[in-house]
């Protein structure tokens, strides 16, 4: 699973590296740390080593605890000396570690996308639980520039809508296509009468429109994603059909359509 990993890690790596700095320019690298420092250089330990076990840096973590536990035994015989010592050999051990991780950047214009559950709205989530997942994980494609797999993602949302617009008309969704479901529910809405209640008419209106809002999504792009195509999708691409699928998604929840 992806995680989002806060950068504390760097803070207290550059408080560390402050703490290096006093070794390095203390005239007398024998002196001990004052006790001040030495609480400090232990809160500080103990922070890196958390963060270090958030980022799976096992052998640094395990150093980190070892020169806690050698710091409290030497207690006031812990010299500058040996801060400068541990520190060297801990930021070796760390940057080695670290060289064997692989990390992605999110934009930040994109962190609005990235490990979220409710990016087409609280109604939407409501009405179609079983999107949510989905459009998380179209969300988290998106964000990370995988822009072929997020619209896989949105016309999958789609999909679960139209199975519900296609339920509502007694239309069989199972081992046919977009294509032969959208016409059936397209001439099951001509039909629509006082049936269906004193409403009627909004909800053929409504229904009308969502229909033909599917058509132009298949051939937009659903049948384009879902089979073997050259034509690649850019940053401006997928996330136009986000926001369209998101709209396709909230009008159906407003329309009063759940599964």
């Amino acid at each position: 699973m992806l995680q989002r990993y806060a950068f504390g890690f760097y803070e207290v790596v550059c408080r560390l590296e402050s703490l290096r700095e006093q070794a390095r320019i203390h005239r007398s690298p024998s002196g001990t740390l004052y006790e001040y420092s030495r609480e400090d250089l232990l809160k500080n330990l103990r922070e890196m080593r958390t963060e270090c076990d958030v980022l799976a840096l096992s052998h640094t973590s395990g150093l980190t605890s070892f020169f806690e536990t050698k710091i409290v035994q030497k207690n006031k015989d812990y010299t500058y000396g040996d801060l400068l010592n541990d520190l060297d050999t801990l930021s070796f051990k760390f940057s080695n570690e670290l060289s064997e991780r692989v990390f992605f950047r999110v934009e930040n214009k994109k962190l609005e996308y990235f490990q979220k559950t409710d990016l087409f709205g609280h109604e939407v989530s409501v009405a179609f639980p079983s999107c949510i997942s989905e459009i998380e994980s179209a969300g988290n494609c998106y964000a990370l520039e995988e822009n072929e797999a997020s619209v896989f993602h949105l016309m999958g949302v789609l999909e679960r809508g139209l199975r519900v617009l296609a339920a509502k008309f007694g239309v069989d969704f199972n081992h046919t296509t977009w294509k032969y479901v959208i016409d059936q529910i397209e001439s099951k809405v001509k039909k629509m009468d006082s049936s269906f209640g004193s409403d009627w008419k909004e909800q053929q209106k409504f229904c009308s429109q969502a229909a033909t809002q599917f058509m132009f999504l298949k051939d937009a792009w659903r049948n384009y994603v879902m089979h073997v195509s050259d034509v690649p999708y850019d940053t401006g691409t997928a996330h136009s059909i986000f926001l369209h699928v998101r709209g396709v998604m909230r009008a159906l929840a407003e329309g009063g359509l759940t599964e």
